[in-house]
């Protein structure tokens, strides 16, 4: 009996394979491209789209356990902006930058240090975006902000088009509300409609309640951090 022709395996030659993963890379810049031109609508509609979702999921588990939560779920609403310039309200700037500082300065103090001039610089990145998250009081018309990602679309050390987180801040009175994952959720959610492959962040590694967070949420260490770092770079594939 003949066997069945096999193809012969095709060889490369080192120009070939240098060739190939710079075309692969060409390939995740591109999508790193398309990401930043894409506007602020679709980011709000795909964000707003994990409220409506994670409101259905819970209204599906016992009444005793989610009253309050769907309550409070139905006062919240998502902002996005495509970029720096689109926050039209300069107490919204300054919110983000000083929930940040009370949320990490001190942190930052014990391995770093804190620079306000730096971490101003990183909110105004011209690739910087952001969703954020407001609440409206009982009886009252305007929503305050109470927590916010900033992201940006990068090529990140394994050559892959991600969302990468560059801070998720959550006010202390919304602590352990779930909004830091309804957030993160969100995010995601932005990256798969873009066809993105990776989340990734950096976390201290004195952060344990942060990184606890992250690894409960399907985020996995890299060794991609400088030896002796005071970090640690998470990924997630989405």
């Amino acid at each position: 009996m003949a066997l069945p022709a096999t193809r012969p395996k095709k060889h490369h030659s080192r120009e070939e394979d240098d060739d190939d993963e710079e075309e692969e890379e060409g390939k995740e810049e591109k999508k790193s491209a398309v990401a930043n031109a894409v506007p602020r609508a679709w980011l709000e509609t795909t964000a707003n789209e994990t409220l409506r979702l994670k409101m259905m999921e819970t209204t599906t588990t016992t009444r005793e356990t989610t009253t309050d939560f769907v309550g409070a779920m139905s006062f919240l609403e998502m902002k996005c902006y495509a970029s720096r310039e689109e926050i039209e309200e300069e107490s919204e700037r300054e919110w983000m930058y000083a929930l940040t500082e009370r949320n990490m300065r001190k942190m930052y103090e014990q391995t770093w240090g804190w620079n306000s001039l730096e971490k101003r610089r990183e909110l105004n990145h011209q690739c910087a975006k952001f969703v954020v998250v407001r609440m409206k009081e009982k009886g009252k018309d305007v929503a305050k902000p109470k927590a916010f990602a900033h992201f940006r679309f990068e090529v990140d050390d394994d050559d892959v088009a991600s969302v990468y987180i560059y801070e998720l801040q959550v006010e202390q009175t919304m602590k352990r509300s779930g909004l830091g994952k309804v957030l993160m959720q969100a995010c995601e959610r932005i990256g798969v409609g873009l066809g993105l492959k990776h989340m990734a962040l950096t976390v201290l590694k004195t952060n344990e309640g942060a990184r606890a967070f992250y690894a409960k949420i399907g985020y996995e260490e890299t060794d991609h951090a400088p030896t002796g770092a005071h970090y640690v770079i998470l990924r997630k594939k989405i």
